[in-house]
């Protein structure tokens, strides 16, 4: 991939957007683009095969108890939602990882910083699956081979979910016009933003400080480890209320638009509260439009659902065919 830095500062000047697109991965993936969580772990088991394994095993990833799990299995079911699965139960590991390196006062060496220690190797894995190799592993996707298959409208402004720079190597997009709301790749500065939104370490910390600060080695042994652990939510914490502010500033950039058209962002999981909280209520007049690669009947009942919830009545289904045309 290039290597390049574009100025992504939100103006504060107001402009024309009739169309606000907001694409997803389907994005990615409908231009050919190996995006997927399975096609990261393949990059990983080439590359650093360890993360893949550890991942794979680590027993505190939220539970994929699905239908994939029980088509494909728990570890492909744990890498399908990969973020999903990064909602860790980070009490259940600290209340095995202390019973297993408790203090022993009997002891010439009680083992006070076994804790922290044992979680620091363990764990150890986690800041490279989600930070280090997770930058390395989208810098690696060459969008620059990529041809436009789309004809996008002329007047729109673009949110993308996406790290990847497809709008502007593909379609020639300015920057100005894009919010990349999780990170942007070619930003060597920029954090990729990547994990659960509930992994906040604030919260955590109250539940951990909750089940373990009466322990009598609180102090000497557990706060310790107890730190470790919350730097590992950090760097599996997608902070998404975090993003409002961004997100806020960059549609009061612009005015007059109509039609929502949303590619391939999955609307309905981990990003859904962006929807709830902030684009609903802002676009609510608005024409809204989903864009799929076919028609599905199960699909259009989710979108049915979506909307109603959000307020939203004037919405429709349609795919990329139409996009093709313009």
């Amino acid at each position: 991939m290039i290597s390049s830095t574009f100025n992504s500062s939100i103006n504060t000047e107001r402009h024309a957007a009739h169309y606000l697109i907001i694409a997803g991965n389907g994005f990615d993936l409908y231009h050919g683009l190996e995006t997927r969580y399975c096609h990261y772990r393949r990059w990983l088991e080439k590359r650093d095969r360890p993360i893949a394994v550890e991942f794979g095993h680590f027993d505190y990833a939220k539970q994929p108890y699905n239908s994939k799990h029980e088509e494909h299995g728990f570890e492909d079911a744990l890498w399908s939602n990969l973020e999903e699965s990064l909602g860790i139960d980070w009490d259940g590991l600290c209340a095995d990882y202390i019973e297993r390196t408790y203090p022993d006062i009997s002891e010439e060496n009680p083992g006070w910083d076994d804790f922290w220690i044992e979680l620091e190797v363990q764990l150890g894995f986690i800041k490279k699956l989600t930070r280090r190799r997770f930058r390395e592993w989208v810098e690696s996707i060459d969008v620059t081979g990529v041809k436009p298959r789309l004809a996008l409208p002329i007047d729109a402004a673009y949110i993308t979910f996406n790290y990847t720079p497809t709008l502007e190597y593909v379609y020639d997009v300015h920057p100005g016009k894009i919010l990349h709301i999780h990170g942007n790749v070619l930003n060597d500065s920029e954090l990729l933003q990547f994990g659960s939104p509930d992994n906040n370490p604030n919260v955590i910390k109250g539940v951990l400080e909750g089940s373990f600060r009466a322990d009598d080695f609180y102090g000497s042994s557990i706060e310790q480890g107890l730190a470790v652990v919350l730097d590992r939510c950090v760097d599996t914490w997608k902070n998404i209320r975090g993003n409002y502010s961004d997100l806020n500033r960059f549609l009061h950039c612009f005015s007059s638009i109509e039609k929502v058209v949303i590619m391939g962002n999955s609307f309905n999981g981990v990003d859904k509260p962006y929807y709830h909280d902030v684009l609903a209520p802002q676009l609510r007049s608005a024409e809204w439009v989903f864009c799929e690669h076919e028609h599905c009947v199960e699909r259009l009942s989710e979108i049915i659902v979506f909307c109603y919830e959000l307020g939203i009545v004037n919405y429709r289904m349609t795919s990329y065919a139409e996009f093709e045309s313009m």
